[in-house]
């Protein structure tokens, strides 16, 4: 058997904590390493437990999307997925900036919350699909095709596993790169694509290329 998805759930309103956890119960390759209610909790149990993904909502005592940020720069980070009831576009950019690779909303059903988790520990990131659908059409108009064919193939190299869910850091070390050279190419790329930040800049991979895989360019 493989090994289980370990899970960490952080919100604080104990009577929905409970729920998240007895619904990711049903699944026998998901084990609840702990729970908690704030940020500074969130950060304690990632560090005891080492868990594969941290369940956080925005709105708790610590602020969920900088405890995201933090929780991203552990030595053993974590996935982070928000689970929230906010849809604002603002937040969904905050949090994914913020090192979050997925971001689903409160009213999801079991067996979607489920696969959400496999997909994310899988090394997939996932949006609630109505929230995907908004924001492809923020930045449906500011770019096209051509734009991509811009970028130096090192570049393509990078966006395509950045799109992947691949933190800077995981990206350098498939690449052979130090993570500030990434940085740097991500500069460029979203330059050359005129987006604000590498959310922008996956989701038009994503809409131009489809799947992605690792393969790079000849």
């Amino acid at each position: 058997m493989a090994a289980q998805i370990s899970v960490v759930v952080v919100d604080d309103h104990p009577l929905f904590r409970a729920g998240v956890i007895q619904t990711l119960a049903l699944d026998d390759e998901i084990q609840v390493a702990g729970e908690g209610g704030s940020g500074a909790e969130a950060l304690t149990l990632a560090r005891e437990h080492g868990p594969d993904i941290v369940l956080l909502d925005i709105s708790m005592p610590g602020d969920g999307i900088e405890t995201a940020r933090e929780l991203s720069r552990l030595a053993k980070a974590p996935r982070v997925v928000m689970l929230t009831v906010s849809e604002s576009d603002d937040d969904i950019m905050r949090a994914l900036e913020a090192g979050a690779v997925g971001y689903v909303l409160k009213g999801i059903g079991a067996s979607d919350l489920i696969g959400a988790i496999k997909s994310v520990a899988a090394g997939e990131s996932f949006v609630s699909p109505n929230l995907t659908l908004r924001l492809l059409t923020s930045v449906k108009q500011r770019t096209t095709k051509g734009a991509l064919s811009a970028l130096t193939k090192q570049e393509e190299r990078t966006l395509r596993l950045v799109a992947m869910g691949l933190s800077n850091r995981e990206v350098g070390e498939r690449l052979g790169i130090l993570e500030k050279t990434v940085k740097y190419h991500m500069s460029n790329i979203m330059e050359k694509l005129k987006v604000r930040n590498r959310v922008e800049a996956t989701l038009i991979a994503r809409q131009v290329w489809g799947e992605l895989t690792e393969e790079a360019p000849t």
